[in-house]
């Protein structure tokens, strides 16, 4: 059996992090391979049980860490190998929050993962601990949040560069670059320069993905909505335009991908809005 469940973070905590998240294999459960395709999401990953296999596109394969610190993804080829005994929890950020809960610059996170240790240090082995010592989910989120809320009192303050990147990812991609640039009282090239150096990607492929990424949460969180639909909703130019975006973004077309992807985009799982209950699938 494979259990996942996910839940939405309280009022003070919703412009840092996304969703929490859940699963837990059961020994005799069958073993999966899940893709991870492009997001924009910065992740904290515990792993108490067995810990997945990373299997990069060049067929390199690694363990996870029992706390992994993962970055914002533009895609590479990427699956999770989840075998029996495998409980994992974790915390889903949103694009900006390492740098303003933690001063982590984001540019060196994109498409890296580093293991929790090496990056925070003591405190990353103590909330393990008392994560690890939880017997329930909804301790878990507690715990967490009580980690998360000091320093969410006294977050960093977003520059012009981080005030576009929360603009395009609200606007899920769909907006013209130029007029951004032109908010900002720069030329298109430099805002390009500035936004790279400080991001880690290109705002046009930030802008793709959280279009693909928005596109992609949606159908899984509303199942009977057509492809085509989402195409016009998100702007793509046809559904051919989104199915090519799809396949550079995460390496299949939306319908292979929503039959691979499993659990691995809690944050669509979370619901409405203000939606903060757990709930396993199975």
């Amino acid at each position: 059996m494979h259990e996942t469940y996910s839940a939405s973070p309280r009022l003070e905590l919703k412009n840092y992090v996304c969703a929490f998240a859940q699963r837990r294999l059961e020994q005799d459960s069958a073993a999966l391979v899940e893709p991870v395709p492009a997001c924009l999401d910065q992740i904290f990953n515990f792993e108490f049980g067995i810990r997945p296999i990373g299997e990069l596109g060049d067929a390199r394969r690694f363990t996870l860490d029992r706390l992994s610190i993962v970055g914002a993804s533009a895609y590479r080829p990427f699956n999770m190998h989840l075998h029996g005994g495998v409980e994992s929890f974790a915390i889903f950020f949103q694009p900006l929050a390492f740098w303003q809960l933690f001063g982590l610059p984001m540019g060196s996170f994109v498409n890296q993962h580093y293991e929790g240790y090496a990056v925070l240090g003591r405190e990353a082995d103590q909330l393990w601990n008392r994560l690890a010592e939880a017997v329930t989910f909804a301790e878990r989120v507690k715990l967490a949040e009580a980690y998360l809320l000091p320093k969410a009192l006294i977050a960093g303050r977003r520059n012009s560069i981080m005030n576009a990147a929360l603009y395009i990812s609200r606007a899920k991609g769909a907006l013209r670059l130029d007029h951004v640039a032109n908010q900002l009282s720069l030329g298109l090239r430099q805002f390009e320069r500035n936004f790279l150096s400080e991001i880690g990607m290109s705002p046009k492929l930030y802008s793709r993905v959280a279009r693909f990424q928005a596109a992609l949460d949606m159908r899984i969180h509303r199942q009977d909505t057509r492809w085509a639909n989402l195409a016009n909703e998100f702007g793509y130019y046809d559904q051919a335009h989104m199915i090519k975006d799809f396949q550079k973004l995460s390496g299949f077309t939306p319908e292979d991908l929503l039959l691979r992807i499993g659990d691995m985009r809690p944050p669509a799982l979370v619901g409405a809005v203000g939606e903060s209950q757990c709930r396993p699938r199975r």
